[in-house]
């Protein structure tokens, strides 16, 4: 059934003939995704617990605001900002302590030591930098939209693995953009084997060869301009 919902949008996508169906396939992901956190979604709890957690992007965050409902990202951004903060009163308690007992040493033991890599200071303060890190690299819908993207490149693998139509439609198509090649050379190596994984690589490097050579006969027209 999983196959049957994702080999839709993956068929839609190759029949657009675009420059690469996965951005074609991202394109739409993004904005039914950005959508939906706009919605009746922001009310539902566990949606709600996801966003506090990872919060959005720069990016994703400027997407958001750029939609028409801003009292459902404000309520969202409010309970996540609540999140962020208690989280990280929290994480700092262990470092705080850490040096409170470096400071109590005496001056000869704490000259001697040093706060070197194998202090407890030294292992707090990379845990709450870790720990600071993650919560600012984090994006709700960059991860589900990732997550996605991974079962549409392995739906890609299957059809081609399956269907005579979209390995035709496959080795007739121009390719895919450079960011979203390696995704189809790891999906092959994942998902792939034996003789199909040999058939689909060649059928790969084929379109993507003819994919450059496009790109090279656009710059030297580009030059000649």
């Amino acid at each position: 059934m999983r196959y049957h919902i994702d080999t839709i949008p993956v068929w839609d996508a190759m029949k657009l003939e675009g420059e690469c169906p996965l951005c074609a396939l991202r394109r739409k992901l993004e904005l039914g995704e950005v959508e939906r956190y706009l919605g009746a979604s922001v009310m539902e709890p566990d949606t709600r617990i996801q966003v506090n957690e990872k919060g959005f992007c720069a990016e994703h965050f400027r997407k958001l605001y750029a939609m028409e409902n801003k009292l459902s990202l404000a309520l969202m951004t409010h309970t996540h900002l609540k999140d962020v903060i208690a989280s990280a009163h929290k994480a700092a308690e262990p470092l705080r302590k850490a040096v409170d007992v470096e400071r109590k040493k005496n001056p000869v033991a704490r000259a001697a030591g040093g706060v070197t890599k194998s202090t407890p200071v030294h292992k707090q303060l990379e845990q709450l930098a870790a720990h600071v890190d993650g919560r600012m690299d984090s994006c709700f819908i960059c991860e589900r939209i990732e997550t996605t993207m991974a079962r549409y490149v392995e739906t890609i693998c299957y059809l081609y693995k399956k269907d005579e139509s979209f390995r035709k439609a496959f080795g007739e198509s121009k390719g895919v953009c450079m960011r979203h090649y390696p995704l189809l050379l790891r999906g092959a190596g994942q998902h792939l084997s034996g003789t199909v994984q040999l058939d689909f690589l060649t059928a790969l490097l084929d379109v993507q060869e003819k994919n450059l050579a496009r790109m090279e006969h656009d710059l030297e027209w580009f030059t000649l301009k």
